[in-house]
């Protein structure tokens, strides 16, 4: 694979922009993380890539003792906060008319934050220093031309502080942008 990759990178690239979002599970906690992704692909199978990710109000209920979603005087709820940048390479191993598998790796460095809280007011509000190491596996099939579907799965371990290590899954849409662009600029040009 690392020999794949070398040869790659010596090799016609191409720009790439993209929205990302990762399903993840941080402290027996959902939460959604949000990004966006620029980079290179080379040679159509390798993309090393930029990544900014942030969660987004990810509130859950640490503790209650009266139990079910009835929130009172005893609850205790807990807020989670992961903001990071990541530097990141997938590598596409299988790549055919309709299926595409690849391995992402990424690192990145960035900040992590607990509060909990209760009615009364914050209990605790801590901040972390946080350095993702994600790996993963993603497949996707091509619709049509210009309209893939895809899901993956992936861990990510934080070198820094390991509250923020956890799980994560993805699924969605991508749309090939550049691909539309290219096909209707050579369109209208003819």
């Amino acid at each position: 694979m690392s020999s794949h990759i070398k040869f790659d990178l010596k090799q016609e690239k191409k720009m790439f922009l993209g929205l990302d979002g990762k399903n993840s599970i941080i402290l027996d906690f959902p939460i959604k993380l949000f990004g966006l992704q620029v980079g290179y692909t080379y040679n159509n199978r390798t993309n090393l890539y930029a990544g900014f990710y942030t969660s987004h109000r990810d509130t859950g209920i640490l503790s209650n003792p009266t139990g079910g979603n009835t929130i009172d005087s005893n609850t205790i709820l807990q807020k989670l906060k992961l903001t990071y940048i990541n530097f990141g390479c997938e590598y596409n191993f299988h790549d055919t008319k309709k299926w595409r598998l690849s391995i992402p790796f990424a690192i990145g460095i960035g900040g992590g934050r607990t509060k909990l809280y209760g009615i009364d007011g914050t209990i605790s509000d801590k901040s972390y220093t946080v350095i993702p190491v994600e790996a993963g596996f993603n497949a996707k099939y091509k619709l049509t031309w210009w309209l893939w579907i895809g899901a993956g799965l992936g861990t990510r371990l934080s070198l820094a502080s390991s509250k923020f290590n956890g799980s994560f899954y993805t699924f969605g849409l991508s749309i090939k942008t550049g691909e539309i662009y290219r096909r209707v600029k050579t369109h209208i040009q003819n």
